[in-house]
């Protein structure tokens, strides 16, 4: 047997939804699921025209709210954000150390 060498090549394993990465993949996944659920509902309930009248216009502006978000802040900023708003808000001090407090 001959000894062949193989390089290890790192493999993306990530989803991919066109301009959509990172976590907001998940976000347009479930807003899919959601319209599939919501047009059959109001297909069953009240017919073909209002469903199509009031689920896809609402998916697309849901996928155009994504894509938007994801123009702005980008995979990691998103995910940034969304951890900067679970932490605590804190108080900053205004004056300097150095100054005596003056009542």
């Amino acid at each position: 047997m001959e000894n062949a060498s193989y390089a290890v090549k790192k493999v993306d394993t990530r989803l991919y939804i066109k301009g959509l990465s990172g976590p907001l993949v998940y976000q347009a996944l479930y807003g899919i699921i959601a319209a599939f659920f919501g047009f059959s509902s109001v297909y069953i309930l009240l017919g073909t025209f209002p469903a199509v009248l009031l689920i896809i216009p609402a998916f697309f502006a849901y996928l155009y709210r994504l894509n938007r978000i994801q123009k702005s802040y980008g995979p990691e900023g998103w995910g940034k954000k969304q951890t900067a708003q679970k932490l605590p808000q804190f108080i900053s001090c205004k004056r300097r150390v150095q100054q005596p407090f003056s009542k």
